[in-house]
């Protein structure tokens, strides 16, 4: 009987350890929080500034918020460079390895630019797996 007892209470402190387990979507809503909390806004470093990362789990969508200043803070600059930025982007977004379980999953990664004269949104692109594969 006693062997009986252990082996339930053994069992019933698996499952329900096994039941809070955190998801990936959890994780990424965590790891969104957390930078966003610790280090945003960031400080201006090559003309822009992270000012916040969210994820959104029923798109599982990281979106990076930034904003630019200076001299690229100016939509004929973005329209010239805009291709070179989100190739930039890109090569960033396949080359980083601590997103490398998101990418897996096929997360999306949105990247929303703007200005920081108007507000107004200068660039908004999201990246799907197919782009970054």
């Amino acid at each position: 009987m006693r062997h009986k007892k252990l082996l339930f209470l053994t069992l019933m402190t698996f499952f329900l350890t096994a039941c809070h387990r955190a998801t990936l979507e959890d994780m990424a809503a965590k790891t969104a929080s957390d930078y966003t909390e610790r280090y945003c806004p960031t400080p201006v470093e090559d003309f822009q500034r992270t000012d916040s990362i969210t994820f959104d789990r029923g798109t599982h969508t990281f979106s990076y918020y930034y904003t630019l200043t200076g001299k690229i803070d100016d939509p004929a600059v973005i329209e010239k460079g805009e291709k070179q930025i989100l190739a930039t982007i890109i090569g960033s977004l396949k080359e980083n390895t601590s997103m490398k379980d998101y990418k897996q999953a096929g997360y999306n990664f949105r990247y929303v630019y703007r200005s920081q004269k108007n507000g107004n949104v200068m660039i908004d692109k999201t990246f799907k797996q197919k782009d970054y594969k």
